[in-house]
């Protein structure tokens, strides 16, 4: 399992969200130019499918000054990264338990490969930082 450490930028950032937008988040996580939320099951579906909540989510946007990036939260390993991947268009996923933790290979709509990875696989590095602070990831792979 992994680990969730939380310093005080990240709990104003769950206060804003959650203040804001009355959804609960489960983690954020900050990189230098977007920020990450991880909300509670459903979470996702309120906000998108809510006007008053996507415009509250641009005014945090503008605020932040960085993109924001929302994902729910899946006790389960397979759904936690077909939401990380979701807007890659994930053709296929397979989770796998190895000794190191889950190997997980995507494949991802060819179309959106590259920024899958990212340059220098910045984007890959990054999803695979916020998938271990949530389970034991050995690995992912992008097909």
């Amino acid at each position: 399992m992994g680990e969730i450490t939380l310093d005080t930028r990240s709990l104003d950032l769950i206060k804003m969200f959650e203040q804001s937008l009355n959804l609960p988040v489960k983690d954020v996580m900050e990189t230098e130019d977007v920020i990450f939320f991880v909300l509670e099951k459903g979470g996702t579906y309120k906000l998108f499918t809510s006007d008053e909540k996507k415009k509250a989510l641009e005014k945090i946007k503008e605020k932040v000054k960085k993109r924001v990036n929302i994902l729910d939260y899946s006790p389960d390993p397979e759904q936690f990264f077909r939401n990380l991947f979701y807007r890659y268009k994930v053709v296929s996923l397979n989770v796998t338990a190895g000794e190191s933790g889950y190997v997980v290979n995507v494949k991802v709509d060819p179309n959106y490969k590259a920024s899958a990875i990212g340059k220098e696989a910045k984007n890959l590095r990054t999803a695979l930082m916020l998938a271990r602070r949530h389970f034991t990831v050995a690995r992912i792979f992008i097909e």
